[in-house]
């Protein structure tokens, strides 16, 4: 086992500490637009106890949904799922494309159709009153690129995590310069399946019109170090000798649990944690680019109210310069465009009833985004 540094150590005593019981469950949802395709997902929460269909714990909480990667299954991720469920998150992991012909559009779509269905609030059942509307989705391998494809026709997505993402054979390459929302790579600096030069690189530099992309390379880590060991990926690396499992999922935490609690928990200091935790690691190296003011408050110059309505409020622009406004549908069909608004101003909006993301950019070409229902 590698000595990582004390910030490591002590981040991860801590975490430990505080995880609590897990719950386990599955879904079946259908997307009736897709010849009512049918998608079985395994599901982590936080409960009560232990086991199989457990009570949930008390409160509301985000969703992270997860596409697996190329011959694996929604079960692989197990240590993933249970590490974020410690930290606060309901994990949400597909079980469709899991042969040997996959159909990487397909796969996308479903991740997107999953992440739509929570942040609108359509899931039913056992969680359906666990699960806020803050979805952040992400994938391994063929899943990385999978999550990439699904960013792409999503608005409805807080944040994006893409480990070891491959290309497919829909191009996330090409998917790459609609995504609109945060993006991390972490990228293994010995990935010999997909080379980082040759697939993770491309991937995260397509995501050009993205507010916050993050690239995190772990030296000596793997393909299949984000997965659990023993999995069919392992035959793929067969004599790899750099960072175990356990150490690869400790260090892809140390980064991603901050990150994902920027953008999908509002935690102010989530950047600056993910930051230290790079600076004080041998291991990891950061490529972060964000638009300036992505570390402020969120939303500290606009608001829509009522928030949830019907489909018919106001926005106001509460900042100091004009404020051009559009909105995006649930499929990513932009239905308002290009209103400008001047300072202490607002206008009144109306939609038929759904979920819809409002954007606001700024006279330095800044952007912003509210969920409105």
């Amino acid at each position: 086992m590698r000595h990582f540094c004390f910030y490591l150590l002590v981040f991860f005593c801590g975490f430990a500490n505080a995880q609590g019981n897990v719950g386990q469950t599955d879904w079946l949802l259908i997307d009736e637009s897709r010849d009512s395709r049918e998608i079985p997902c395994s599901v982590w929460y936080p409960a009560l106890e232990n086991g199989t269909a457990t009570e949930p714990a008390s409160g509301v909480f985000p969703t992270f949904v997860m596409a697996h990667g190329f011959l694996m299954t929604s079960m692989d991720y197990e240590g993933l799922a249970q590490a974020l469920v410690g930290s606060g998150y309901v994990f949400v992991a597909l079980a469709t494309e899991e042969g040997f012909v996959p159909n990487h559009g397909d796969y996308g779509l479903d991740l997107a159709f999953v992440a739509n269905e929570v942040a609108t609030g359509a899931v039913t059942g056992l969680l359906s009153a666990s699960l806020n509307d803050r979805v952040a989705i992400g994938g391994h391998s063929m899943g990385g690129g999978a999550s990439w494809l699904a960013a792409a026709v999503s608005p409805s997505i807080d944040a994006v995590l893409a480990m070891a993402p491959a290309e497919t054979d829909v191009s996330a390459i090409e998917a790459g310069e609609n995504i609109t929302v945060p993006v991390l790579v972490l990228s293994g600096s010995a990935d010999a399946v997909t080379p980082p030069s040759t697939q993770h690189e491309p991937i995260f530099n397509a995501a050009v019109n993205s507010p916050c992309r993050a690239f995190v390379s772990i030296t000596e880590g793997g393909h299949c170090g984000f997965a659990d060991p023993g999995t069919l990926c392992d035959f793929g690396e067969l004599g790899f000798a750099g960072l175990s499992n356990s150490e690869q999922l400790e260090l892809t935490l140390a980064v991603a649990v901050p990150w994902l609690g920027y953008f999908v928990r509002d935690e102010p200091s989530g950047l600056d944690e993910m930051d230290a935790v790079v600076a004080s690691s041998s291991m990891l190296t950061l490529d972060l680019s964000c638009a300036l003011g992505i570390a402020a408050q969120r939303f500290p110059s606009w608001q829509i109210y009522p928030n949830p309505t019907q489909g018919d409020g106001w926005i106001q622009n509460q900042s100091q310069g004009v404020l051009t406004f559009r909105a995006f549908n649930s499929l990513g069909q932009q239905v308002m465009s290009n209103v400008n608004v001047f300072p202490g101003g607002e206008f009144r909006a109306r939609f038929p009833s759904g979920l819809y993301i409002v954007e606001a950019c700024d006279e330095s070409g800044n952007e912003q985004r509210q969920k409105w229902f």
